[in-house]
């Protein structure tokens, strides 16, 4: 089949400026930019490459101002400026870009992937990778160095790949918001109870080699309940969301915060095999008793509530996530009792 035979229609001009938004939009919602790369994905790109004869294949996402390739075959995937990408004209159109050398084509004789300023590419192909709502968020794109003829059934075949392309991107977003739900806290955002069990268990593991030893903060607020029978459940929410942000402010970033239930709250810090761990547990449970000496700006005004803590490590007050936690719940009453007394 000849060059002209096989060629689709020239990209429409681009968007005005709200659709590309709304494009960039829908891409980043999509939460697949800068994720590690799927076997599933590479298995697609391999695909194309097989039916459009080509070394080479590519899933790219085109953002505001860069291609992303999500994954390759036969071609080290990085970044590049989107002003140097070859897709980025692509996802001016829904239709198939397609070219048997490049070089002598307008929309990308120039490009430097063309020119040899980064690479050599002469027969080029790119489906265009359509959500529901008709944005191109990218392509799944073929190239080769060599001058070659697709065949218009080659065409359809790579546009057939791109449609798969997009239903597994879609497939990885859902499972990884199902994933995030099942083991996040609805209302703070932080890791619920199921996420520190296996966060425990995989630092205890890492104990018993003698890579860390972990320890818990057992946190409990000190008149919850007479904020909620004062101000109504939603300022208790407003508050322990709050209480979230805080807590957040007080830790490493290797440390975990989550919410345990109602308004229990457990720090789990890793620790390290070269000690200095106890020093640092204090200055933390010291950042901790800190923190709340400030009121908690709320829509109600300022509110006022206190914090019980309590300890455990690992090892010297247990060796599983049960027992860890029943530790520093015991001591948490302990601080809590001597707190009422005074």
């Amino acid at each position: 089949m000849s060059a002209t035979s096989a060629q689709t229609a020239t990209p429409t001009p681009s968007s005005p400026s709200s659709s590309e938004e709304l494009r960039v939009a829908a891409l980043r919602m999509l939460n697949v930019m800068d994720r590690p790369s799927d076997p599933g994905l590479e298995g697609l790109a391999r695909l194309a490459a097989y039916i459009c004869g080509t070394p080479t294949a590519v899933v790219n996402l085109i953002d505001a101002d860069r291609q992303h390739s999500a994954a390759a075959y036969g071609f080290a995937p990085v970044d590049q400026r989107r002003e140097d990408s070859m897709c980025a004209v692509a996802v001016d159109s829904k239709e198939i870009s397609y070219t048997p050398d490049a070089s002598i084509d307008p929309r990308w004789a120039r490009n430097p992937f063309v020119t040899g300023v980064i690479d050599e590419v002469r027969t080029y192909a790119a489906a265009p990778l359509i959500l529901p709502g008709g944005e191109v968020i990218g392509t799944m794109c073929a190239f080769s160095k060599e001058v070659s003829y697709l065949s218009r059934v080659q065409l359809e075949r790579l546009r057939d790949v791109a449609e798969l392309t997009v239903k597994m991107l879609q497939l990885r977003d859902e499972t990884s918001r199902l994933g995030h739900a099942a083991t996040r806290d609805q209302l703070t955002g932080l890791p619920n109870r199921s996420l520190l069990l296996e966060s425990l268990d995989q630092a205890l593991a890492r104990a018993s080699r003698g890579e860390a030893q972990p320890s818990l903060v057992f946190l409990d607020l000190d008149e919850f309940k007479v904020v909620n029978d004062t101000y109504g459940h939603s300022v208790g929410d407003e508050l322990l969301r709050a209480v979230a942000d805080r807590l957040l402010q007080c830790v490493r970033a290797s440390d975990l915060v989550a919410r345990l239930a109602g308004d229990e709250f457990i720090v789990l810090c890793s620790g390290s095999s070269t000690g200095g761990l106890h020093w640092r547990i204090d200055g933390l449970l010291d950042r901790l008793r800190a923190a709340f000496t400030r009121p908690f700006p709320l829509s109600v005004g300022n509110v006022r509530v206190g914090a019980s803590l309590g300890l455990a490590y690992a090892g010297r007050d247990g060796d599983d996530a049960a027992s860890l936690i029943a530790h520093a719940d015991f001591a948490m009453y302990a601080d809590k009792r001597i707190r009422a007394g005074r």
